[in-house]
């Protein structure tokens, strides 16, 4: 993934973290084995969701309907990620994550720690955000990494299974032609077609003679009936293309209400993609395929250990879109600790499968632990160009 790619993401999740020591009088909507998910944090997923799926503002309390459930969920499950990582001990250090945000400076032309520091505040954000979001990007990329993505093997028979079976369906394209045609009719169609065949072959433009003396329905294309596979075609008239090299030009036979005269401008062969060719879109779909339902199973077993109660019923159906687009990389949405303003519509979150409900009447105090509280948005594992990726610290 790019730098500024990168930064996109760890912007966008970085407001969805209450800041460390920070007090803030606000709404808890979930707790997670004693962590929370807040109001302000909640909102901010509904900010970034329907930011990347490029909601307009009239579409956007629907949008919400649709997908609070979803979003809360998601909330739920990132937590239960990165805590499994705390118990698992990973860590990693702090000349790591320099080296990471060194790297996004220097791609987005930023010079200097205050510079950096002045675009992520247009942002609302602080540099201690940022850098709290790439170390749980990481943290989570590696805990799926052990507990999912090393589990999942792919051999070579499976991969050539899914070939032989996907082989001549996907990875086969059928002889084709790019067509042209004349047809003759009338008093002697048979002796003009052959002269107008004899005009063709001594180089005359095919498309010319068809627009002056074709008959057919294509006359005013120039005779173009595009590109064909012989399927596409009557049993004569593929039987005659297909014998026709690319450039050449059938002798007039009788077809329909006159004669024709065909062209084959350009001519591909059958052809199968090789098996090496496609091994690496096979992989990967395998994997991907692979990867969602062990991922799945991972993610239940978490669920079904884990101490999960929703607070709240209702969240907003509405959240403060940024007005304009941000100058550094990351969507711009509200500063973390301070509620988007909102309407007073609102939605019944659906039951969350497994947790409990119970109800809040007044904001509660949120001091959030040592350990943050919400997981960075998923990314692919960054790599500094200048280091490589560190063990983590057992």
């Amino acid at each position: 993934m790019k730098l500024h790619s990168l930064l996109r993401t760890l912007l966008a999740s970085a407001l969805l973290a209450v800041p460390v020591g920070a007090q803030v009088l606000e709404r808890v909507v979930a707790k997670v084995n004693g962590d929370i998910v807040t109001l302000t944090e909640f909102q901010a997923r509904q900010v970034a969701a329907a930011q990347a799926a490029r909601v307009t503002e009239e579409r956007l309390e629907a949008f919400l309907r649709d997908n609070n459930a979803r979003i809360l969920q998601e909330a739920v499950d990132e937590l239960l990620i990165i805590q499994r990582g705390a118990e698992l001990g990973y860590r990693y250090p702090t000349e790591y994550v320099d080296q990471i945000i060194e790297d996004i400076k220097k791609e987005n032309g930023i010079e200097s720690d205050e510079q950096m520091a002045e675009q992520l505040r247009r942002e609302g954000l602080a540099l201690s955000d940022l850098r709290r979001n790439i170390t749980r990007s990481i943290l989570r990329n590696q805990v799926l990494s052990r507990e999912v993505q090393q589990k999942i093997t792919i051999d070579e028979d499976e991969l050539r299974a899914a070939y032989e079976q996907r082989k001549a369906t996907e990875f086969s394209q059928a002889a084709r032609v790019h067509l042209h045609e004349i047809l003759v009719t009338g008093d002697d169609a048979a002796a003009r077609a052959a002269e107008l065949v004899a005009r063709a072959r001594a180089g005359e433009d095919f498309a010319e003679l068809a627009r002056e003396h074709s008959r057919s329905a294509s006359r005013s294309a120039g005779g173009d009936l595009g590109v064909l596979e012989r399927g596409d075609l009557n049993a004569e008239l593929a039987r005659v293309a297909f014998a026709l090299e690319a450039g050449g030009v059938s002798d007039a036979f009788a077809s329909g209400d006159g004669y024709r005269v065909l062209k084959v401008s350009e001519a591909v062969a059958a052809q199968t993609a090789p098996y090496e060719e496609v091994k690496p879109k096979l992989q990967q779909e395998l994997q991907q395929q692979r990867f969602a339902a062990a991922y799945d199973t991972f993610i239940q077993k978490l669920r079904e250990t884990a101490l999960v109660d929703v607070r709240v019923r209702e969240v907003p159906l509405e959240v403060a879109m940024p007005a304009t687009a941000p100058e550094l990389v990351a969507p711009a949405a509200p500063a973390a600790g301070t509620p988007p303003a909102t309407t007073e519509r609102s939605f019944a979150v659906p039951e969350v499968e497994g947790v409990t409900t119970t109800p809040q009447a007044r904001p509660e105090k949120v001091a959030p632990p040592p350990r943050e509280s919400a997981p960075a948005a998923p990314v692919p594992s960054p790599t500094p160009s200048a280091s490589p990726s560190p063990t983590p610290e057992r």
